[in-house]
């Protein structure tokens, strides 16, 4: 066989390959079209289409033995449980898992770097990176005790020293609200209905301010919108400048 016929049949074969491929989609959106439950059987039958490029690359093992772990960690290694949050920070991946482990792995070299659970009661339930000061925010939690918050820099989690941290917002009940983009934590004392904003860049205290009955917020560019609970015939909104805590504007929607 010849360069040309291979190179004619392999054109063809490419050539069919696109058409079979054209005709799949044209089916999946004519299916997601008429389908009764167009929405669903439009995700089932693109989900191969979605996933095909995904190739198995690394993998972070919280419980491999080739590394000593630490004499309070050991409670947490009798039994795996389920990962819940995965976040990445200049080349560290912070792995959570559902029993409140939380490990450090370097992306560069897969190795554990560190746990960053400093006691056997230290469980860790939720992880923010705080880009605007390059460190960890976990916040761990008690059986019917409050969330206790503690920052540590990325360089010190490197260097697998997690304990080079401090304590965060130590008389607040929870933090409301981690704010990337206006970079303010809010924080909320449900004693006594009272709201505190933070700078997240050196968790200096800013200014607070005193709602109840809030029954949803949100945090925008700017601003908060406070949502209140229902009253009789109208819901109650605020919305609530965030430099300053002054409130721009309030309204009833009617219901």
């Amino acid at each position: 066989m010849d360069e040309n016929t291979r190179g004619g049949k392999e054109g063809s074969n490419n050539g069919g390959n696109i058409k079979k491929r054209n005709k799949n989609i044209i089916k999946n959106l004519q299916d997601r079209e008429l389908s009764c439950k167009h929405h669903r059987a439009f995700v089932t039958a693109t989900t191969p289409h979605r996933f095909q490029n995904m190739r198995f690359s690394h993998e972070l093992d919280t419980h491999h033995s080739k590394h000593k772990s630490p004499p309070h960690i050991l409670p947490f290694l009798m039994g795996r449980t389920k990962i819940v949050q995965i976040t990445a920070a200049k080349n560290i991946v912070f792995v959570l898992a559902e029993s409140g482990l939380c490990a450090a792995f370097s992306s560069e070299t897969d190795e554990r770097i560190c746990f960053m659970n400093l006691h056997p009661n230290d469980l860790i339930r939720r992880l923010f990176y705080n880009k605007n000061n390059d460190s960890l925010i976990t916040a761990s939690s008690r059986s019917r005790m409050p969330e206790e918050y503690r920052s540590t820099r990325i360089e010190d989690i490197r260097r697998a020293k997690p304990d080079a941290g401090f304590d965060l917002f130590q008389s607040e009940s929870f933090v409301v609200k981690f704010d990337d983009v206006n970079a303010k934590v809010l924080t909320y004392s449900a004693q006594d209905s009272i709201f505190k904003v933070f700078d997240l860049k050196n968790y200096t205290f800013l200014y607070l301010f005193s709602f109840s009955n809030v029954d949803w917020i949100n945090i925008s560019s700017g601003i908060m919108l406070f949502i209140f609970k229902r009253t009789s015939d109208h819901i109650p909104v605020k919305i609530i400048s965030i430099e300053d805590g002054k409130v721009l504007k309030q309204f009833n929607c009617l219901h």
